[in-house]
């Protein structure tokens, strides 16, 4: 399952929200980094692998598209993505 959304973070930014969301000290989810690079992280959680993209939008706007990439349906994928809207709202 994929979602794309986008997002007023740099994508940097989202994937650093990204980080934060599955290992930081208030984390929404236990995860482990399986792979990452500039533009993705992908993540072992307890049902499955998540993958998420970053990159520029390539329509020309200033906004990053992300991408949430999983084998199944995963119920963390709102999660993830309503704490990326949240951490582009903070000033």
């Amino acid at each position: 399952m994929t979602t794309e959304t986008a997002s007023a973070l740099a994508p940097t930014d989202v994937l650093a929200a990204a980080r934060d969301f599955f290992l930081g000290d208030d984390r929404m989810a236990d995860a482990w980094v399986d792979t990452e690079s500039d533009t993705h992280i992908a993540f072992c959680t307890f049902r499955g692998n998540l993958s998420v993209a970053a990159f520029p939008d390539p329509g020309g706007s200033d906004a990053t598209r992300v991408r949430v990439t999983t084998l199944r349906e995963e119920g963390i994928v709102p999660r993830l993505l309503a704490h990326l809207d949240l951490a582009g709202a903070r000033p």
